[in-house]
């Protein structure tokens, strides 16, 4: 009898314990379900935070507005792009950075800038930021069309630049950002498309043989050598722009050659007044030689093809002259 009561106790001891061991499993179990829930959910935060941080849009600056408008054109979408120099009345020559050019230049991971001396202010505020190496950098002059330092710098106004400077950036968007670097290529192309009729007035203008122009400044050189014609005033316009006295030997000529009718019209950056650039203007009305007018930087409303072919169509005019 008492061995029957002691197998007894034995077995009800037994199943206590499997029990005991079952519910411990089984809260191991669930510890270890919420731990791994809990871990899930973290990676899907920091995920959904990955993801949100790759929808930010590139930030680009460019210096002058009209890279910029390449720019937003190629970018399209998944760019931000602000421009420095984005109003007609800001004299490139004369630009002063402040702190919040600085700041600007800092918070860009695309710079886009003139180069070849016409902005060389971009080069110290690059070299300045806490983030430098990071950047690309686009110097349109040195970079992208072989020119240097004391070329003619108004490279805008070679009809080749803002197609090539758009290949350039499809480049190195794609680079930046791989996923989305065929919409880039589209973007590109739908831009060079864009500006095409442009390009076939440049053809359409162009002289068979060279012929004689003189010019206030040399802002608008590189579409002249385009069209064929032949710059005859060199020294003066770049004694203009630099704000020097032409020699008296230059302003002798140039006004022989207009009261002679000896250029097929007369250049003139409306935005630089002088009375020496005054004189030569009334002189080329008088002898009823043609004047087109042109400006160094992006007029108000205007993109970049109404620009030009506002200028162009001055030319045009004066072939039928």
């Amino acid at each position: 009898m008492k061995r029957l009561s002691f197998l007894v106790v034995v077995l009800i001891l037994s199943l206590s314990v499997g029990v005991l061991s079952a519910c411990s499993s089984s809260s191991s179990s669930n510890t270890s379900k919420d731990d791994s829930s809990k871990s899930t959910a973290s990676q899907q935060d920091s995920s959904s935070s990955n993801q949100d941080t790759s929808k930010h849009p590139i930030q680009i600056v460019a210096v002058e507005d009209f890279y910029g408008e390449v720019a937003e054109a190629v970018g399209g979408d998944y760019v931000k792009v602000t421009s420095i120099i984005d109003k007609p009345n800001i004299d490139p020559h004369d630009f002063e950075p402040t702190a919040n050019t600085s700041k600007i230049v800092n918070n860009g991971q695309v710079l886009i800038y003139n180069g070849i001396g016409y902005d060389n202010w971009m080069d110290k505020l690059i070299s300045s930021s806490s983030n430098a190496s990071d950047k690309t950098v686009i110097r349109v002059g040195d970079d992208l069309l072989n020119k240097k330092e004391g070329d003619n710098e108004h490279l805008w106004y070679i009809p080749s630049t803002m197609p090539t400077l758009a290949d350039a950036l499809a480049d190195k968007l794609a680079k930046l950002d791989p996923s989305h670097a065929d919409y880039y290529k589209q973007q590109a192309d739908k831009y060079k498309k864009s500006i095409q009729p442009l390009q076939d007035l440049v053809s359409k203008l162009k002289q068979d043989t060279p012929k004689k122009v003189e010019t206030t400044e040399p802002v608008f050189d590189y579409m002249l050598q385009a069209l064929n014609y032949q710059v005859d005033n060199e020294k003066f316009s770049m004694a203009i722009e630099e704000e020097t006295d032409p020699a008296p030997a230059d302003l002798a000529q140039m006004k022989n050659d207009l009261k002679n009718k000896k250029v097929a019209f007369f250049v003139q950056n409306t935005q630089v007044e002088s009375p020496v650039v005054k004189q030569l203007s009334s002189l080329a009305k008088e002898n009823n030689i043609p004047i087109v007018k042109v400006t160094e930087t992006l007029p108000a409303g205007k993109d970049y093809v109404q620009w030009m072919t506002d200028e162009l169509k001055q030319v045009e005019n004066a072939q039928g002259q």
